[in-house]
C-alpha cells in the first residue's frame, strides 16, 4: 500500500536531543518535511506517545525545539514523528529548509 504524504520530505542529517517521559536520549534525524521527520533510534518510542525535540537545521544557527507525537515505528530502527504546535518562525525555517534541498 503506498504511503500519501501531505508533504515533500527531503534528507537531513540532523543530532535531535530528545525527551520523553522526562528521559533524555539522543538520535538522528533522517528526513524532514514541513509537517514532521524520521528520527533513527535504536528504541523508538510507542505509537502515540508524545517527545519534545531540539535540533538545529544544516547550515543554521537557528535551533528547533518542538514538541512531536509518534506515528509510526519501525521497531530497532525508527519513529515518524509529527510536530505539534510549531513555533511559527521554526515552521518557515523548516519550511525554506525543504523548499531549497
Amino acid at each position: 500500500m503506498a504511503v500519501k504524504r501531505s508533504s515533500r520530505r527531503v534528507p537531513i542529517v540532523a543530532k535531535i536531543e530528545a525527551q520523553a517521559g522526562g528521559f533524555p536520549f539522543l538520535a538522528v534525524a533522517d528526513n524532514i518535511s514541513e509537517g514532521g521527520m524520521l528520527v533513527r533510534t535504536a528504541n523508538p518510542l510507542d505509537e502515540g506517545a508524545v517527545v519534545h525535540l531540539r535540533f538545529t537545521l544544516p547550515e543554521s544557527e537557528r535551533q528547533i525545539t518542538v514538541n512531536a507525537t509518534v506515528r509510526h515505528v519501525t521497531p530497532g530502527a525508527s519513529m515518524g514523528v509529527k510536530f505539534e504546535d510549531m513555533d511559527a518562525a521554526d515552521s518557515e525555517a523548516i519550511r525554506l529548509y525543504v523548499e531549497t534541498a
